[in-house]
């Protein structure tokens, strides 16, 4: 089949999968998981270059997550995201390492190696389709993200140390634990370089030119990418440098863009190229499943197994991983708890549904695959690279029972465990609100006076109306948000009535834009012009009717 056929079928499924998910309610990644798995069992045939996999989906993917995480929660949750980003990940090389060599003690120790650390690394896109629409504490799910952002780079690392030391034969722990600092190290300073020049053109040269929205679009499209190969070339992590791209743009530039329709616009791009990658990837993996377990199937029975050996082993490898992150999670919530109050600012240590929770939470997904399929084929002796269908299909059989773990067990789990009373983004956005609406005033108070002894006659008296006008609508606002003030029902349902009156008057307007057009008294155009400044003003209602409170029941 033609590769444009195929990327445009590839497409359509992504769509398909995502609208029957509405219908029938099993997370998204599996349907996609298992849409891929049927179409390749129906003849609908798909591979791929595991390193041009990695190029294509990963960066922008990592890219759009690290630009997105909250800052603030990101550096309070720190401490726990970096042990389990990287020390978790080298106690389960080890422990994983060591355990798949005495459980199968003909695969190499490196190998074994090896597939413990392509495990190694958890897939946040997996655990969002898990858990959309559940309810989960902020701080859990910030921790999780933060350790999929880096866990990635620090896994592959490993992957690609332990595949080394296997086929060179010779392996040293003091020169792999130096260049991984140095792969780190060089990764994060890449990316960070290139989201710091990004972030100065922007401001000295694109936020000069407002008209350019395209072309600020396609290069913080590139940025991701450009990051990878840089760091790639230089042989430091280029998964790191993606992150570190979308850190530093988080940082230095948390509004994406110096101009309102610039943002507006790239915002709609990276949701479509999210919502097109996160199927892609999904599909792939069920398009790769049927080849990679039927040839594991065939290992076992000529090793003289039954075929349920291999699911057995299996289920024995993922118990592993998920046993040595519960014993990881425990020691370092020990660890920190023992810290926090010989400082003198004890913390609770976390109760035992929100360690079984974070241990489910390790779901396994495209980064593993991608990793796995990677492995060499040959050795330089021409030998084979040493049970490589093997270590595939348990990699991937991992993958699968990962996902239907955290499927059966952790929307139960979340549902146990705490969440606290008051939400807190809820109430930094209304005090928020608040100052703003104050500061608004209080700037419109100031230039009044100066703006009505500038203008005489009609002038002046529209000037002072249109004050008027602003100022009451300020303080309309004010008495929505005031707890103590007896006015604020009323103020509310003010702003809700007049939300209401202003989205029925846009719809009028649309549809009388429409007969125009139908009668050809406006061209396509003026059309075009019309539609973007009622998107815009209907989207700014939208958003206000989703900030005021929701009528009690009552």
């Amino acid at each position: 089949m033609h590769l444009t056929t195929t990327i445009l079928l590839l497409l359509l499924i992504t769509a398909a999968t995502n609208l029957i998910v509405t219908v029938v309610r099993v997370p998204l990644p599996l349907l996609q998981i298992g849409v891929g798995a049927l179409c390749d069992l129906l003849g609908f045939h798909v591979s791929f270059d595991p390193s041009l996999f990695l190029l294509l989906f990963i960066p922008p993917l990592l890219f759009a997550d690290a630009y997105r995480i909250p800052k603030r929660e990101l550096s309070e949750v720190g401490v726990p995201v970096m042990a389990l980003a990287f020390g978790l990940v080298l106690f389960t090389v080890f422990g994983v390492g060591y355990f798949v060599h005495r459980l199968l003690p003909f695969v190499p120790l490196g190998a074994a190696f090896a597939l413990a650390a392509v495990l190694s690394p958890t897939d946040a896109v997996a655990l969002g389709g898990i858990m959309r629409g559940r309810r989960m504490p902020r701080r859990f799910l910030h921790i999780l993200q933060g350790e999929a952002l880096l866990n990635d780079a620090s896994g592959l690392v490993s992957f690609n140390f332990a595949v080394t030391a296997v086929v060179a034969g010779t392996f040293s722990l003091s020169h792999a634990a130096l260049t991984f600092v140095m792969v780190a190290i060089g990764g994060l300073g890449i990316g960070g370089a290139f989201g710091w020049a990004f972030f100065q053109l922007d401001r000295r040269v694109l936020a000069r030119r407002p008209d350019e929205t395209s072309t600020y679009i396609v290069l913080v499209l590139l940025l991701p990418f450009a990051a990878y190969l840089a760091a790639d070339a230089l042989e430091a992590s280029g998964i790191l440098a993606a992150v570190a791209a979308g850190l530093t743009l988080n940082i230095k530039d948390p509004f994406g863009g110096s101009h309102g329709n610039t943002r507006r616009r790239t915002i709609a791009i990276w949701s479509l190229l999210e919502f097109a990658f996160n199927g892609l990837i999904f599909l792939l993996l069920g398009l790769q499943l049927p080849a990679i377990l039927t040839q594991g199937v065939r290992i076992t029975m000529r090793a003289g197994y039954s075929p349920w050996a291999l699911l057995l082993l299996m289920v024995t490898v993922l118990a592993a991983l998920v046993l040595l992150r519960f014993i990881w999670v425990v020691l370092a919530s020990l660890l920190r708890s023992g810290v926090t109050r010989v400082r003198g600012r004890p913390q609770p240590f976390p109760g035992f549904m929100a360690l079984t929770a974070a241990s489910v939470a390790g779901v396994r997904g495209a980064v593993t695959l991608a990793g796995i399929l990677s492995l060499p084929l040959f050795m330089p002796d021409g030998r084979g690279f040493p049970n490589r269908d093997l270590l595939i299909s348990v990699a991937a059989g991992v993958i699968i029972l990962s996902l239907l773990l955290a499927v059966i067990a952790l929307p139960p789990l979340a549902r146990r465990l705490p969440t606290p009373e008051i939400d807190r983004v809820a109430i930094e956005i209304a005090a928020a609100r608040r100052r703003m609406a104050e500061g608004a005033m209080r700037e419109i108070e100031t230039r009044v006076p100066i703006g009505l002894s500038r203008r005489q006659g009609i002038a002046r008296i529209a000037y002072e109306e249109a004050a008027s006008r602003v100022l009451a609508d300020y303080r309309l606002k004010l008495q929505g948000r005031d707890n103590d003030s007896e006015n604020q029902v009323q103020a509310q349902e003010d702003q809700r009535a007049e939300v209401a009156l202003r989205l029925r008057a846009l719809r009028a307007e649309r549809a009388e834009m429409q007969t125009l057009r139908q009668h050809h008294a406006i061209n396509d155009e003026a059309v075009q012009i019309l539609i973007e400044e009622l998107d815009i003003e209907e989207e700014a209602l939208s958003h206000m009717a989703r900030a005021l409170p929701q009528k009690s029941a009552a």
